[in-house]
Order: structure tokens, then C-alpha cells, then sequence
């Protein structure tokens, strides 16, 4: 059974997509909204089956593809396809399968870094997208500023109610 915690965390996300959803019918070029609705569905793949998981990691991925074809340069948005690109590969069966997306996910590590140096979440994200950091450390949780960013989304739903 779910604890209380993870039942409002899993509302909280549920919120957030339904936010960012509404949202891109009215606004469909606002890179941050995309970047947000992705971290909501890859904080909820969590609460999912592996195939579920999958598809809703996929469905974020193309979300923040498509916040950076309208602002390449926006590097919470690259730091989020980096996690997202880990995240698919620990829920892929063998490690010849996981590799390409580890190494998809350091590229996009490296490019938030590049776009962000001061970053120290980047810089450890690129570390530990390394093999070896990828031993150490597991899965890295979402961008505390796409967090904030949902969070203050979610406030403003919830006010507006």
C-alpha cells in the first residue's frame, strides 16, 4: 500500500500534467510548460508498470525535444532528457540495450553543462551519468527547478479551483 506522502506526491504530478496540458492548448510554444509537464510525467513513471513507465518516459522525451526545438539552448530542458534518457535505460533488460541511452543521457548532461557551468546538480548529473558514477549513485531525481516550477503551477491551479 502507497503511503499518504506518495499518494500526494502522485496527485501533486497528475495535477501538474493536467496543468501543463491546458496549457499547451493555449500556449503551444512556451518551452517552459513543456519542460515542466515532462518532469510531471517522469516523476509519474515512477508510480507505473515497466511498460507503462516506458511510454510515459518516451512521452517525455518527445516533450522536451519539442521544448528545445523552440529554445535549444534551454538547459533545465536538456538536464531533464538527460534524466529521462537514464531513466529509460534502467528499465531496459540487458545492458547492451541500456548503453546507448547511459550515453544519450551523458550528451545531454554535457550539453546542460555547457550551457550552465556553474550547475553543481549538472556537474554531478554528468558525473554520475560516467559508468562508473552510474554504479555508485542509480537514478537521478528531477531538476529542483522544474520541481519549483511545478510547484508553483500547482498553487496557482489549486487557488484558481
Amino acid at each position: 500500500m502507497e503511503s499518504s506522502s506518495e499518494l500526494d506526491r502522485l496527485h501533486f504530478f497528475e495535477q501538474a500534467c493536467k496543468i501543463s496540458e491546458a496549457t499547451y492548448a493555449s500556449n503551444p510554444l512556451d518551452a517552459d510548460n513543456l519542460t515542466r509537464w515532462a518532469g510531471a510525467l517522469l516523476e509519474l513513471s515512477q508510480f507505473q508498470s515497466v511498460p507503462d513507465s516506458q511510454k510515459m518516459i518516451q512521452d517525455a522525451i518527445s516533450k522536451l525535444e519539442e521544448a528545445l526545438s523552440i529554445n535549444p539552448k534551454k538547459h533545465d530542458a536538456l538536464w531533464c532528457l538527460g534524466n529521462a534518457q537514464t531513466s529509460f535505460a534502467f528499465l531496459t533488460n540487458k545492458e547492451d540495450e541500456a548503453r546507448p541511452y547511459f550515453e544519450k543521457a551523458a550528451q545531454y548532461f554535457q550539453q546542460a553543462v555547457d550551457e550552465d557551468p556553474s550547475n553543481e546538480i549538472y556537474l554531478k548529473s554528468l558525473e554520475i551519468s560516467t559508468s562508473k558514477g552510474r554504479r555508485r549513485y542509480g537514478v537521478i531525481e528531477c531538476d529542483p527547478l522544474v520541481r519549483k516550477g511545478l510547484e508553483k503551477t500547482v498553487s496557482i491551479w489549486e487557488q484558481n479551483e
